[in-house]
């Protein structure tokens, strides 16, 4: 056998059993429920956000806010993210990936209890700021966790389904709500609240019975820990040869990854002094940016102030409306997720992008078209609008805003870049949310003409900048950016030392047989 084949490796991936089939793979992926639930967590977070506003009750305790006060409500768990990004590469880096679940799953159950006996929209949005800074721990310990431990067969497949059950917490959230609207006390919101505890404690229960991150474990010096992990879950309690190879991959990468996670000159140096890592922060930042300011977050946070404005009033139309759009675009993005390893991820984001931009421009015009003539075909026009932007985007941005900044980083980087990117996704989504009630109130439809340029100007920028990684592992896509001879000759350097600590452990076993079998 060669010390190291890359298409080898590939080809042993291809021959591993289905997840489903595979004893090991089996129960990892559903010890790894517990960093998926995170997705879920916060959608429910973002539905309440948009459904309460829909609750005449809720509108009526905090005095029906509008306008700039609205907007911080909308934004304020975005401040309390981008402090959780300040904190949480130091933290996973010391701690690992799951304490930042731990933690952050704490303060998310603390601050649902405190928004359910708010007695004020100041006490309120206090608590949602903080709740905010809590999930994003979350947000960025559970994906890391998923794709570091994910087998290599069905890595893509898992981190595209882990952000697409965020409508799952979406769906949940908007149908609790929609059965409570009409309790007339201050229940009917206040029961969704204190409902939003339930994902956060399973997390909190749960996380510490799913194993480490391997990866993590070897950027630590654990490569046995590691070793055994990826044992016991990928090879079902076998040391099988895409085992040795998967971590051999794995200590290749780490070891060339010259990466230092330091807040001093050399630190920095190695992160920004490269132009493969330079690209890799502009490639994060723009899907980073993207993910928020493409147009769903219109959707997400101000559905109901869209849907007043062509026509649907009432409470129960909204939502109604709004459940609806979650299970829509939850469909949509499971399907995706399982699409998404078989296409190339440039098409995919431009396909999409392409088509979210065709389907606001009539999106503003049936808007316009309404505001003239009132007629109610034209307002049923834009809610399809509504639904059919946010099932394209499902397609691309929700699964892919985990799995591609994921892929192209490296294991070093993964919790500071990963924390980048979610300091990116809240300050964007912080400004967005907080200036479209305003953009709203001040321009109407022709808001929406902002957006569609703004949609034109990323389709360009995805065309000539991103970088294709269909079909690759997490450690060869880094030689896009790196080049692959050092981590060919490191690869092939660790299979040798490997293959040379077998040969003796093997000569040493039989050697101690030959001499009990002298006695």
């Amino acid at each position: 056998m060669e010390v190291y084949d890359q298409d080898r490796f590939h080809s042993l991936i291809k021959q591993a059993r289905p997840w489903y089939r595979s004893s090991g793979v089996f129960r990892l992926y559903l010890l790894l429920l517990s960093a998926m639930v995170t997705s879920s967590s916060w959608g429910f977070d973002i539905s309440m956000t948009n459904s309460l506003q829909s609750v005449s009750q809720f509108m009526n305790k905090f005095h029906n806010p509008r306008g700039a006060a609205l907007g911080f409500y909308g934004a304020c768990s975005s401040v309390g993210g981008i402090v959780a990004t300040i904190v949480a590469g130091p933290i996973t880096d010391r701690l690992g990936r799951r304490a930042l679940c731990f933690i952050g799953s704490g303060i998310v159950i603390s601050m649902a209890i405190m928004e359910t006996f708010s007695t004020s929209f100041h006490m309120f949005t206090a608590g949602k700021l903080l709740l905010g800074f809590g999930a994003n721990l979350q947000q960025i310990g559970g994906p890391m966790l998923v794709v570091e431990l994910a087998h290599p067969k069905s890595r893509e497949a898992i981190s595209s389904v882990y952000n697409t059950s965020i409508f799952l917490g979406e769906i949940i959230g908007a149908w609790i709500t929609f059965g409570t609207f009409s309790i007339p006390s201050n229940w009917s919101w206040g029961i969704p609240c204190i409902i939003q505890i339930l994902l956060p404690a399973y997390q909190f229960l749960t996380i510490w019975l799913c194993p480490e991150s391997p990866r993590w474990l070897v950027s630590k010096g654990r490569v046995e820990k590691a070793r055994d992990i990826l044992v016991k879950y990928h090879g079902d309690g076998e040391e099988t040869e895409l085992v040795k190879m998967e971590l051999q991959e794995i200590i290749a990468g780490v070891e060339v990854d010259r990466t230092q996670l330091r807040f001093n000159s050399a630190g920095l140096k190695s992160i920004f002094g490269s132009k493969g890592n330079l690209r890799r922060l502009w490639i994060v930042t723009i899907t980073a940016i993207g993910s928020q300011c493409s147009g769903s977050v219109l959707i997400s946070a101000y559905l109901p102030q869209i849907l007043d404005e062509v026509g649907f009033s009432t409470s129960r139309d909204k939502t109604l409306i709004n459940g609806l759009v979650d299970i829509a675009s939850w469909v949509t993005g499971v399907i995706a997720a399982f699409t998404i390893p078989h296409m190339r991820r440039r098409t995919v984001f431009l396909v999409a992008t392409g088509g979210m931009i065709a389907i606001f421009a009539v999106w503003t015009a049936l808007s316009a078209e309404y505001l003239q003539t009132g007629r109610a075909k034209l307002g049923i026009g834009v809610v399809v609008m509504v639904f059919l932007f946010n099932m394209v985007y499902c397609t691309c941005w929700l699964p892919l805003i985990i799995t591609y900044p994921s892929e192209i980083i490296t294991t070093k980087q993964r919790g500071i870049f990963f924390s980048w990117t979610f300091f990116v996704i809240n300050s964007s989504s912080f400004v967005y949310s907080y200036i479209t009630p305003i953009g709203l109130d001040s321009l109407s439809w022709k808001y929406y003409i902002i957006q569609t340029v703004f949609d034109v100007a990323l389709i360009l920028i995805i065309f000539f900048t991103f970088v294709e990684t269909k079909g690759m592992t997490l450690e060869e896509v880094a030689t896009i950016f790196d080049g692959d001879e050092n981590f060919t000759a490191t690869a092939i350097s660790k299979g040798m030392e490997m293959e040379g600590r077998e040969k003796k452990s093997v000569m040493e076993i039989e050697h101690r047989e030959q001499e009990l079998g002298g006695f």
